[in-house]
């Protein structure tokens, strides 16, 4: 099987290549480039692909709305294929999935909380910090004394050190570091849509 898709607005894939069984990616010269078409058979003149044995991969994501496919492969790696065109991104990831009967595909519209994780997490963290900080800082302005006992500070002297600039303050960071955290968030659960997988 070959394939070929020449994408030449593309940064860092202008041709995407399937043959013998791997994926090929990369921007050969113009010239080499040129050559390339459906009947070429063979490819050893382009020496500067990078290539991707189907034995290597461990798993393939497609998700609707993003201009790339993701490609996990090897123990911890991973590599994008760019293409802007979604109807293109498509027809790369069904060749990949019809050259592949070992993977086995599913697809799934990925639950809220798991897709936003860390912009929920840094929501926590962030309350937290306040929740903790903003009480001392009330105590302190009521004549409360706080000292951290010990050479590491951790966590708790950031808190206090946090707490020492005053409530208004604390109010007014909280409310900033809040609303670019909800901004973050909003956007994140918007891009939320169908993600094909091919998983071995």
């Amino acid at each position: 099987m070959l394939k070929i898709w020449k994408i030449k607005e593309s940064r860092s894939n202008k041709l995407i290549l399937i043959a013998d069984k791997s994926i090929y990616k990369g921007n050969p010269k113009v010239n080499d480039l040129n050559r390339v078409t459906p009947q070429t058979t063979d490819i050893t003149f382009l020496k500067d692909l990078f290539s991707i044995p189907y034995s290597y991969i461990t798993k393939i994501e497609n998700q609707s709305g993003k201009n790339y496919i993701k490609i996990y492969f090897g123990k911890e790696s991973e590599e994008e294929l760019y293409i802007d065109n979604e109807k293109t991104k498509k027809e790369v990831f069904e060749a990949i999935k019809n050259d592949n009967p070992n993977l086995n595909y599913s697809s799934e519209i990925p639950n809220m909380v798991r897709y936003a994780k860390p912009q929920f997490f840094a929501l926590l963290i962030i309350t937290g910090v306040f929740i903790w900080s903003f009480y001392l800082a009330n105590q302190i302005e009521n004549g409360a004394e706080y000292e951290i006992i010990g050479r590491r500070a951790g966590i708790a002297g950031i808190v206090l050190a946090i707490a020492n600039l005053g409530t208004f303050k604390i109010i007014s960071g909280y409310l900033v570091l809040l609303g670019i955290t909800v901004v973050s968030l909003l956007k994140r659960l918007k891009s939320r849509s169908e993600i094909e997988f091919l998983n071995r």
